[in-house]
């Protein structure tokens, strides 16, 4: 652990944002899952949304967003 005041709260922020971006991941993974196991319009949405959630927020980049967005659309057809 560090001993500077500075680097103790950078180490602590990085523990947050760490936890908040695996739920958020987690949360993507779980939608698109649950697409999968039944292909409905609805779930499609929510899985989209997720992803487009994931992508502004820097968790994935945007061509694997499109690229996951077009499989899930080719399965829905």
């Amino acid at each position: 652990m560090a001993n500077i005041k500075s680097s103790i709260k950078r180490a602590e922020l990085n523990n947050a944002q760490n936890e908040r971006n695996s739920a958020q991941r987690a949360g993507m993974r779980t939608a698109v899952k649950k697409f999968e196991a039944d292909p409905t319009s609805e779930n499609f949405k929510a899985a989209s949304s997720a992803i487009d959630s994931a992508k502004s927020k820097g968790l994935i980049k945007a061509n694997k967003a499109s690229r996951d967005k077009s499989r899930l659309s080719s399965k829905l057809a």
